[in-house]
């Protein structure tokens, strides 16, 4: 008798799926078709991000996937790795990267924000604003001088 209910619990959980490793074969930002094991393909899986942050995982992305409930149709997304840039942080530093070189990089001396940057709104320091600093320019002389014919512009 408790050899026949052994059999079942063997049974019943070569049923349930485990997490598993797979590759992104189509890229996206919310779903995913992923490539398994012994070339298994999962169609249009979830993809789960933190709020505030949201990335397209790149194709051949290495992925962890969790299938609710056991059932590998109802599989999720939940980490993702091996695009085709990487950062490799030191202990207690935070980066965010995309696939193109750019990054913002929290590091223990300071913030350091790697290619071109473009904002919406002010850019402010401690003493002001690059606005200020533009009109102060533009209205600047020395002595008698005029101020300056090329203006910076806003």
């Amino acid at each position: 008798m408790i050899e026949a209910i052994r059999q079942q619990i063997g049974k019943a959980k070569t049923q349930i799926r485990q997490s598993f490793l797979g590759i992104v074969a189509r890229a996206g930002s919310t779903t995913l078709q992923l490539k398994g094991f012994a070339g298994e393909v999962l169609q249009d899986t979830e993809h789960y991000q933190q709020v505030g942050f949201c990335s397209h995982i790149p194709q051949g992305s290495k992925v962890v996937v969790l299938p609710l409930h056991g059932k590998t149709s109802r599989s999720v997304v939940i980490a993702t790795q091996g695009g085709a840039i990487t950062v490799d942080v030191a202990s207690g530093e935070t980066c965010i990267y995309d696939q193109f070189g750019h990054s913002v990089w929290l590091k223990k001396d300071g913030t350091h924000i790697k290619g071109d940057l473009f904002v919406d709104g002010q850019i402010k320091d401690k003493t002001g604003t690059m606005q200020q600093i533009r009109e102060i320019y533009n209205n600047h002389n020395h002595g008698n001088s005029p101020v300056p014919n090329q203006k910076m512009k806003g």
